[in-house]
């Protein structure tokens, strides 16, 4: 089964911009801000405010 994956999404200082991700495992709006809030740097893992907005995992 595969899920489509659709929100709105702001990082840290950029702008909203859309997103739309294809996963065979459902997802919540949680766990997708902690994917993406995670950021690799040269000095190693950062982490980044982010913001989710109209987030829908809906099956395919």
């Amino acid at each position: 089964m595969a899920y489509k994956i659709t929100a709105e999404i702001k990082k840290g200082w950029q702008s909203w911009g859309s997103i739309v991700l294809q996963r065979d495992s459902k997802i919540t709006e949680k766990t997708l801000i902690k994917t993406l809030s995670t950021v690799k740097t040269p000095l190693g893992k950062s982490k980044v405010d982010v913001q989710v907005r109209n987030f829908e995992c809906e099956r395919v």
